[in-house]
Order: C-alpha cells, then sequence, then structure tokens
C-alpha cells in the first residue's frame, strides 16, 4: 500500500453493494442449475449457502475490526445484528490453509458439474451454460479485480492482519 492508498473506516455503501453482486450472481447461477436438477438438490444447496455465509460470520466477521461497520461486503453491520463480538485478536490468530477455501470452491465446481450431467441427461442448454461459466469466471477474473482493487487494497483490518491476505501474500512470494 502507498501513501495515497485511502484505508476505509466505514466503506462507501456503494463498493458493499457492488462487492456483493457478483456473490449473489454466483449463488443465483448455482441455485438456478440446482432447482433444475430437483427440488430437494435446490433446497439443500440454498440451505449450504446459508451454512457457508453463516460461517463466514461466525468466524471472521465477529472478530474483524469492521464488526459493526460497513466494510467492503457490508458484512459487519449485519453481523452485529445477529452475532455477539467476538475478540479482535482472535481475527488475527487465524491461519488458513487450501483446505480452508474448500467450502468457497464447491460453490464454483457444483455448477460445472451439476450442470454437466444436466447436459448428459436433459441435452444442451444456453441458460444452463450460462449458469455454469459464470462462477468460474468470477471467480478467476471478477474476483482478483473486486478484490484486489476495491475490498483488500482499502481495508484497515488488512493492515492490522488478516489470515486471508496473509495466505495470499504468501503463496505470492513462495513463486
Amino acid at each position: 500500500m502507498n501513501k495515497k492508498t485511502k484505508i476505509y473506516d466505514n466503506y462507501p455503501v456503494w463498493i458493499a453493494i457492488l462487492a456483493n453482486v457478483p456473490s449473489l450472481a454466483v449463488y443465483t447461477a448455482v441455485a438456478y442449475i440446482m432447482f433444475k436438477l430437483n427440488l430437494i438438490t435446490g433446497i439443500l444447496y440454498v440451505a449450504y449457502l446459508f451454512l457457508l455465509e453463516r460461517s463466514f460470520f461466525k468466524e471472521g466477521c465477529i472478530h474483524c475490526y469492521y464488526y459493526g461497520k460497513v466494510c467492503a461486503f457490508g458484512k459487519g453491520v449485519i453481523a452485529i445484528k445477529f452475532f455477539k463480538k467476538g475478540k479482535p485478536e482472535k481475527f488475527c490468530e487465524r491461519e488458513l490453509g487450501v483446505k480452508d477455501f474448500i467450502p468457497q470452491l464447491l460453490v464454483v465446481l457444483t455448477p460445472l458439474i451439476i450442470g454437466i450431467a444436466l447436459f448428459v441427461s436433459r441435452g444442451f442448454n444456453i441458460p444452463i451454460l450460462i449458469a455454469m461459466i459464470y462462477p468460474i469466471l468470477s471467480w478467476f477474473v471478477v474476483n482478483p479485480i473486486l478484490y484486489g482493487k476495491l475490498a483488500c487494497l482499502h481495508c484497515k483490518q488488512g493492515s492490522i492482519c488478516c489470515p486471508a491476505l496473509k495466505f495470499f501474500t504468501k503463496k505470492q512470494k513462495e513463486k
């Protein structure tokens, strides 16, 4: 970070809204595929998303500097409504490894696998193809821009300590 980079105590609301659009689009695309398979898989997928988001709040948001504030994703202001404040030092203690990203990776791989199965069993379908491709596009194209330009660059918690930032920075340094 250079001296001209603004660190936000509260992110502008427009960033929080913009930052959530790609995730919501991924969730919607995958839910579309899962509901196309059948009602039960759709409901199970939505429940999985709920549990995944809940774990973000419980493992990160409650301990984050932005608890009760507008973070890049707006989760700090949501966390305060449902969860008690955690301990800020716990945010810094967490070490992330590849296994910690598997639940998020499943969100991206699920539409690919289920979409291929639907193509085989029911034939080619353009909306399913789009719903299969968008999560991968989001993961590899949209997220690096979002995190690199709007979120992490301006994050006060990242300047204190951030397990994800430490994980990705370590990976870059090892190359």
